[in-house]
């Protein structure tokens, strides 16, 4: 009998904390509970990052839901000028 393999899809990107808007800071201090998980890291030589991990059943449900933050993060801005 063969046992069903869940196969799951991640993707996985690093972000300039003092670039990102002001909703990613609020889901790191609420700790929201969905697909999409954002944490606090240290990156390459030491700086400072924010990891965005986006979970996903299917490839194009991994697309779907990282387009749909890639338009949160656009709506809100991202870069320099994110929180002024």
């Amino acid at each position: 009998m063969k046992q069903a393999v869940n196969k799951r899809y991640l993707a996985q990107f690093d972000l300039v904390p003092f670039w990102v808007p002001q909703v990613l800071h609020d889901w790191l201090e609420e700790g929201w509970a969905v697909d999409i998980t954002v944490k606090r890291i240290k990156g390459r030589h030491g700086a400072k990052m924010v990891r965005v991990e986006i979970k996903a059943s299917t490839r194009e449900d991994l697309e779907a839901k990282r387009k749909a933050f890639n338009a949160m993060i656009e709506a809100q801005g991202y870069g320099p000028d994110a929180n002024k």
